[in-house]
């Protein structure tokens, strides 16, 4: 909350886009590391590791920033692990966000 300056309605704000857009960009991550393409894995990747780095999602951020870089690197060994590991950062993400907005709200 400090980062927002205590501005809850902003942080409900950026967790409906996390919550509208996470879902379809983890989907384009998902289906360029089965189709091996990393070319189109890059802006996936990179758009939600900078979403993820708004709310300091550590272990979620750094999956994606990995993808990014193997991407980059036209490098997709491990990539379904990161995929596995992004998956369930987002996850945890999600239920933390709503803990924490469903407090402030009490």
């Amino acid at each position: 909350m400090e980062h927002i300056d205590g501005d809850l309605e902003f942080l409900e704000e950026s967790i409906e886009i996390l919550q509208e857009d996470g879902p379809a960009l983890l989907a384009e991550i998902r289906a360029a590391i089965d189709a091996q393409d990393a070319e189109a894995l890059v802006r996936p990747a990179h758009t939600l590791k900078g979403m993820l780095a708004n709310f300091f999602a550590g272990t979620a951020k750094d999956a994606a920033a990995d993808l990014e870089r193997r991407a980059r690197e036209d490098r997709l060994d491990g990539a379904a692990e990161l995929l596995v590991e992004l998956d369930a950062g987002l996850a945890q993400l999600g239920d933390e966000l709503q803990a924490f907005v469903g407090a402030r709200r009490e």
